[in-house]
C-alpha cells in the first residue's frame, strides 16, 4: 500500500473512532464514516474488506505491540507451562479490554453484524487477524507436542478461552486502574489453572 493509502487508511480508522465514540457501534453507517473522513464511502471497500473488518481494526489500532505478542504465542509451545503461557496471553489480551468490548457487545445484539464477523474470520489480511487465531495455533501446536489433549478442538477451545476473559473482564470490579488489571491477570491465571488441569496430559 502506497504512502498516501496508508494516511487514507488512518483517517478512516480516526474518522470511524469519533463516529462510533458519538452514535456506537450499531448506529455508525459507513457514509457517516465516510464523510467524517472527507473520503468517497466506496474508498472503505478499498481498504476494508466489510464495515465489521473496519470496526475491528479500529477496535484494535494502537494496539499493535499487544498484537504482536500475541502472535508469537505459538513459538512459545512447549517453554514454560500451558498454564503460564495461556495466562500471559490472556493478560495481555484483558489490556485491550477498553476498545474490544463495546464492539463484542454490539455485535450480540446485531445479529447481522455477527453473522458477518464470523464470514469475515477467514478472509482478513494479517493485520486484521482475530485473537483467537493464535491462541488456537498456540493450542494444536501443545497438541503436538503432546502437552494438550489430542482431542481437544484447537479453534472452539480457543473461543471458550476467549469468551471467559470477557466474563472476567466484565466483572463489577474490572475498572481501568492499575488495581483492577492485577485483579484481573489474577483470576486469569486462576481460570487457567483450573482449565489446564483439566486438558494437559
Amino acid at each position: 500500500m502506497t504512502s498516501r493509502g496508508n494516511a487514507t487508511r488512518d483517517r478512516l480508522l480516526i474518522a470511524t473512532r469519533d463516529v462510533v465514540r458519538r452514535v456506537g457501534y450499531a448506529n455508525a453507517t459507513t457514509r457517516a464514516i465516510a464523510e467524517e473522513a472527507g473520503v468517497a464511502e466506496g474508498t472503505i471497500y478499498r481498504h476494508f474488506p466489510d464495515k465489521i473488518a473496519l470496526f475491528f481494526a479500529t477496535a484494535l489500532s494502537g494496539s499493535e505491540s499487544t498484537l504482536d505478542a500475541l502472535a508469537t504465542l505459538p513459538e512459545q509451545a512447549g517453554m514454560l507451562s500451558v498454564a503460564e503461557n495461556l495466562t500471559e496471553a490472556l493478560s495481555r489480551l484483558a489490556a485491550l479490554r477498553k476498545n474490544l468490548m463495546p464492539l463484542e457487545l454490539a455485535l450480540r445484539t446485531d445479529p447481522e453484524m455477527l453473522r458477518r464477523r464470523s464470514e469475515l474470520e477467514g478472509m482478513m489480511d494479517d493485520d486484521l487477524q482475530l485473537p483467537q487465531h493464535a491462541i488456537a495455533t498456540y493450542i494444536l501446536k501443545e497438541q503436538e507436542k503432546g502437552r494438550v489433549r489430542a482431542n481437544l478442538d484447537p479453534l472452539g477451545t480457543a473461543v471458550l478461552l476467549l469468551s471467559a476473559l470477557f466474563g472476567l473482564t466484565m466483572a463489577p470490579s474490572a475498572t481501568d486502574d492499575e488495581t483492577s488489571d492485577n485483579q484481573v491477570r489474577t483470576s486469569i491465571g486462576e481460570f487457567i489453572e483450573l482449565v489446564t488441569q483439566g486438558i494437559s496430559n
